[in-house]
């Protein structure tokens, strides 16, 4: 089986593959100009997947914006998490310094009698 010709833009350059995330195409891959979507671009595209159903079109954007809440929950789980754990070591420490000053008062108390 042989290797398919790339797609070649206007500008003479091989196009880009590219991956569409907008509602009524989320997740289908085109190809386009190198520049596509920016100002001087050949304006050359073309779809390399085929049509996604009517369902995945519904499907997959309620996916994705399930995902990005995740992401932003554990973003702020990953900062609360950070807090506990510089807390903690605070605690510890004073816990340390307790100790150091609660041993030597205790053992010259126990030691006077």
């Amino acid at each position: 089986m042989e290797a398919p010709l790339p797609d070649i833009c206007y500008c003479r350059k091989e196009g880009k593959m590219t991956t569409s995330w907008t509602d009524s195409n989320p997740g289908r891959r085109f190809i386009g100009c190198e520049r596509y979507g920016q100002p001087g671009a050949c304006g050359y595209f073309n779809w390399f997947d085929p049509p996604m159903c009517d369902r995945a079109k519904v499907v997959i954007p309620g996916l994705l914006r399930s995902l990005g809440r995740h992401e932003t929950e554990k973003t702020r789980d990953d900062a609360e998490i950070k807090r506990l754990r510089n807390m903690n070591n605070v605690l510890f420490a004073a816990l340390v310094a307790t100790w150091c000053l609660f041993v030597p008062c205790a053992l010259m108390v126990w030691l006077n009698k």
